[in-house]
């Protein structure tokens, strides 16, 4: 039985207030549903002992998994009038097709319930501010963002710009931003109401909470909000150089989001001369009408957005910023618009080099991939076998520009993806398969950069009937000749490694207290390097088809449908037929599979190691 250590913050709650709770240390872990006792008394002293099922949610396929108790499911056990508290403990039971799979609890539980919510506000102050900022505020009761929104109504208001214009803005609202406390918020300078130009403006405003169940609780007012607007500007690019795809991070002041809703936004104006670095091509003049423009890919505040190194796919062609290698010299102007007029801010000033292309590859492991190493009794070396994975597919790509890693990148917008799970979907015991479809099946030039092997992709199983990707271990067992005697590819070197390890062989699945230092050390370390190797040539084979392997002449015209060797040769994109098992385990003193000369010099035209 797992102890699960629970994470628990909330200590007021409204009506519209949720209970979450997250399980640390369960993203390798599968369950569906979970039980949570909430024991003790309320404020008047009465006991307090029930149980509520509640979905076991996970953030993403890969993270820790949360619980959700809405308080309105809890609200009758208390008397909330105008409050009521609970103190107490909660306990915790993750649950799994089989039983409870573990616990976990929250001690010392002191948990206020309010059925009135006035918002509170201490004293304002604008001042010099750019569009979107946020102010800080302090006051109290400020709503979550899960229980609604604490509003801020501009009673009076107006806007003056330069021009001597004046627009009105009673009637209009603010959300403010929850800053992670009932007595601190952000008041943004928002785009929606006080516009995007340079422009002063001053307001008096009411402040009011607003449930997610629609009650509303007034709160104060504050008279004689005002300040002044200054110019958005890029004051920095981090970093200063990059491949096709990869993230860059501009600092300033003054970013907007783009809403259609609200109708305002802002683009990116990249204006100077491209030098390519092939010194046979033209340095292209990127200024009047031929400069280029971009909405940023992501605005996290207003003083940072990300730009990825961008550009555009036409038919098999790249264009635009980061099409080919060469250095951009010149400007990036923030251009702000919204209904009432347009601000061009201050630019950033000077070089960016754009490197060759580099494919980046997230290796993510599904809870499903722990669940399959159990079926082979290996459950715990599972960080020994990633470790083994990744070094075998960083060694067949070397000499190439991949780069493999276990994190979802954070330097590089654009990144491929591979799932590691356990069964395949499809049910037909595949091993891998590249289900990536992007106008054509096979990506001659590697143009496509975000390419997901895994999930489902309706074109792909239009194609070939077969719309699942990934990496599926659990039909690694059909290289067993005892569970899969009718299987021509079995080896009898698969049932030698596994069968004292995994349950289905009448094996004892590894005990963390025998690795590394145990009777079984030897066989243990075996079976690691086995199966390890089996599921990295396969995250190998299917990385190269998405890359456009395997790859002949004639693809550069148009590709075809040819996606394995014609003539194999212990190569890694052999087809399933020709790829033994002893092959991709590497016994015996087996070399490992390689890429042909061909594909391996497509592969170094495409991503080469020349920055």
């Amino acid at each position: 039985m797992r102890t699960i250590p629970i994470g628990f913050d909330l200590d007021v709650a409204v009506e519209s207030s949720i209970l979450s709770f997250r399980l640390h240390g369960t993203n390798r872990l599968v369950a569906e549903q979970a039980v949570v006792h909430i024991v003790g008394v309320s404020g008047t002293g009465g006991a307090i002992d029930s149980s509520f099922v509640v979905e076991a949610k996970r953030e993403g396929d890969v993270g820790d998994m949360y619980l959700e108790l809405p308080v309105r499911h809890i609200w009758s056990l208390f008397n909330p009038a105008p409050r009521d508290r609970f103190s107490g403990r909660f306990e915790i039971e993750l649950v799994d097709s089989i039983g409870v799979l573990g616990r976990g609890h929250v001690e010392q539980v002191t948990l206020t319930l309010e059925s009135r919510f006035h918002p509170r506000l201490e004293r304002l102050v604008g001042g010099q501010v750019h569009v979107n900022q946020l102010i800080e505020v302090s006051g109290e009761n400020f709503l979550r963002p899960e229980e609604g929104t604490t509003w801020a109504l501009v009673e009076r208001g107006s806007v003056r710009y330069s021009n001597s214009r004046q627009r009105d803005i009673a009637g209009t609202r603010i959300a403010l931003v929850w800053n992670g406390s009932r007595t601190s918020a952000y008041l943004p300078i928002a785009p929606a109401v006080f516009g995007v130009e340079v422009a002063e403006f001053d307001a008096d405003l009411r402040f009011e909470n607003q449930l997610s169940t629609g009650v509303r609780f007034e709160g104060n007012r504050q008279d004689g909000f005002n300040g002044s607007i200054l110019q958005s500007y890029i004051a920095a690019l981090t970093p200063e150089r990059g491949s096709r795809g990869q993230r860059i991070q501009m600092s300033g002041r003054g970013f907007v989001a783009t809403s259609t809703d609200d109708g305002y936004g802002m683009l990116l104006r990249y204006e100077g001369t491209f030098t390519p670095s092939d010194r046979s091509q033209a340095v292209l003049q990127l200024t009047g009408a031929h400069a280029l423009e971009r909405v940023p890919d992501k605005v996290e505040r207003e003083d940072s957005l990300e730009q990825s190194v961008w550009y555009a796919i036409q038919g098999r062609t790249l264009s635009g910023f980061g099409a080919q290698p060469g250095v951009f010299r010149g400007t990036i102007t923030p251009l702000l618009v919204d209904a009432f007029g347009e601000q061009e801010g201050l630019a950033w000033q000077g070089d960016f080099t754009i490197l060759s292309t580099k494919q980046v590859v997230y290796l993510k492991y599904l809870p499903a991939f722990s669940k399959g190493l159990e079926k082979y009794g290996l459950e715990n070396v599972e960080r020994e076998i990633r470790d083994r994975i990744l070094e075998v597919v960083r060694r067949d790509y070397a000499g190439v520009n991949v780069r493999f890693g276990e994190d979802e990148p954070r330097d590089f917008i654009e990144f491929s993806t591979i799932e590691l799970g356990g069964p395949d979907p499809s049910g037909n015991d595949a091993f891998g398969y590249d289900n990536t479809f992007n106008d054509d099946a096979k990506d001659t030039g590697n143009l496509y950069l975000s390419d997901y092997l895994g999930g489902l992709n309706a074109q792909s199983g239009a194609e070939f009937n077969n719309p699942y990707g990934g990496i599926f271990i659990e039909s690694f067992s059909n290289f067993s000749p005892t569970l899969s005697p009718d299987t021509a590819y079995s080896s009898p070197e698969f049932d030698r490694i596994l069968k004292p390890f995994m349950p289905l062989l009448a094996g004892r699945p590894v005990r963390a207290t025998e690795w590394p230092a145990g009777a079984r050390t030897e066989a243990i370390r075996e079976a690691i390097w086995m199966v390890g190797n089996v599921v990295a040539n396969t995250v190998s084979h299917e990385i190269g088809h998405s890359l456009g392997l395997t790859f002949y002449p004639e693809d550069w015209n148009q590709p075809t449908n040819v996606f394995h060797n014609s003539i194999p040769g212990d190569c890694i994109m052999d087809s399933g037929q020709d790829r033994s098992f002893e092959e991709r385990a590497e016994l015996g003193g087996r070399q490992p599979a390689r890429f042909n000369e061909r594909n391996l010099q497509y592969l170094k035209q495409i991503l080469p190691l020349t920055d």
